[in-house]
């Protein structure tokens, strides 16, 4: 073999040249995954980068309909109006349950509302309940003075709780000279104003308009404020006539009233209602009391003006005698056992209780009925007037209503006292 064909066959045999660099022991799995590459990134590493992307965006769009799932719970069920204020924690106290402050939302998906947090927490909304809308606070008083005794706070609660309404009803000390100013200065949450003596004359050159009652008798114990107007109405007369029908006298065809104040003209009209043909006015003072006759002639009623002394000197026993004096006061009014036994006394007096004229009659087991029946019904139509603005109207639940303004005075449906 020469020296030209043994350098060919070493070459054959030889191992190739490898770079010290490349000089490393490869698996046959780094093999693949060399192979794989590509741009410096690996096949598997890509994918997973997409799942993770993919799934990403999954989780996002579900948490984006939930949201929406949600808000549209809370649009449906929630009341529109505006939201609760927090309840109040004492200075220096810490609140007991204080809420955690709001993560941040993710760029791509930022927060809409409430609803959304809740969704993303996995609870449900909480929609808070409709509440049933109370009536407006509105404020009514009765007048007068003095007006210490007055029972219409008792009979004016009474109803507006049986109605439901928010209402308050107070008594206030006021004179003729101070009712003036007083009605000026009232604000808009003022509905309306009950009268009693001396005011329900004094009143009159106030009021922007006025019921055919009140102008007849020449008093009003109910003023209405109804915005700009000033509204006056006399339930004295419905009152009295109420009350008598509820104690079972339907009709009186002679009648004798005591007095000649306000009350006694809402009297003499309640006994033309009642039927009356006949009248005998009893008075201290037979000159300040000459205007009973003009109304007793607009009302077509005979009248006999005379004074408390000759009260019962007629052989004629009356239906009724109404007693329109004060509480407490003593007269020289005398009437007989017989009239006592056969004729109702009606005093509209109730404080104190019993009057001297309703002993008189008890004694002899005449028929009394008390002044808080008239009170009580008289102060039904105010009620009227303040919610509807007529007395005509009747309320809703009425008999209810009478029930109980009735029992917070302590009388039944005839007028009598309850028994305790």
């Amino acid at each position: 073999m020469d020296d030209t064909s043994k350098q060919r066959r070493d070459e054959d045999v030889a191992e190739p040249a490898v770079l010290e660099d490349d000089a490393v022991d490869e698996s046959p799995s780094d093999a693949d995954e060399r192979a794989a590459v590509e741009d410096g990134v690996s096949e598997a590493s890509a994918e997973a980068s997409i799942a993770a992307l993919v799934e990403a965006e999954r989780e996002r769009e579900a948490e984006e309909s939930a949201v929406e799932e949600a808000e549209d719970a809370v649009e449906r069920e929630a009341p529109h109006d505006a939201p609760e204020a927090p309840e109040a924690v004492p200075a220096g106290e810490a609140h007991p349950d204080p809420a955690p402050e709001p993560e941040k939302a993710p760029a791509k998906a930022p927060a809409k509302a409430p609803a959304k947090a809740a969704a993303k927490s996995g609870s449900k909304p909480t929609a808070s309940k409709p509440r049933t809308p109370k009536a407006p606070s509105r404020r009514l008083a009765v007048l007068g003075s003095p007006i210490g005794h007055s029972r219409s706070p008792q009979l004016h609660r009474a109803a507006y709780d049986a109605l439901g309404l928010d209402w308050s009803y107070e008594a206030v000390d006021v004179t003729e000279d101070a009712l003036p100013e007083f009605i000026a200065n009232l604000g808009p949450e003022w509905r309306g104003l009950s009268l009693t003596m001396p005011l329900k004359k004094a009143v009159l050159p106030i009021l922007t308009e006025t019921d055919r009652i009140a102008e007849q008798t020449g008093g009003a114990n109910t003023v209405l404020l109804d915005g700009e107007a000033v509204r006056g109405f006399n339930t004295d007369v419905a009152g009295i006539v109420r009350a008598l029908q509820a104690a079972g006298l339907e009709q009186a065809h002679y009648v004798h009233i005591l007095g000649g104040g306000a009350t006694a003209a809402s009297a003499l009209v309640a006994a033309a209602e009642l039927g009356a043909d006949r009248v005998d006015a009893h008075v201290r003072d037979l000159e300040r009391s000459a205007w009973i006759e003009p109304l007793a002639n607009e009302l077509g009623l005979r009248v006999r003006i005379r004074p408390f002394a000759q009260a019962d000197r007629s052989l004629d026993v009356p239906d009724l005698v109404i007693s329109t004096l004060p509480g407490g006061t003593t007269t020289e009014a005398v009437y007989t056992d017989s009239t006592r036994r056969r004729s109702v006394l009606f005093d509209v007096a109730y404080e104190p209780w019993p009057t001297p004229l309703a002993r008189q009659w008890e004694a002899v087991g005449g028929r009394v009925v008390s002044g808080l029946a008239m009170l009580a019904h008289q102060a039904l139509l105010q009620v009227r007037v303040f919610v509807s603005g007529d007395p005509l109207q009747p309320l809703e639940d009425e008999e209810a209503v009478l029930s109980a303004m009735l029992d917070a005075v302590g009388i039944d449906e005839q007028g009598s006292p309850l028994e305790h």
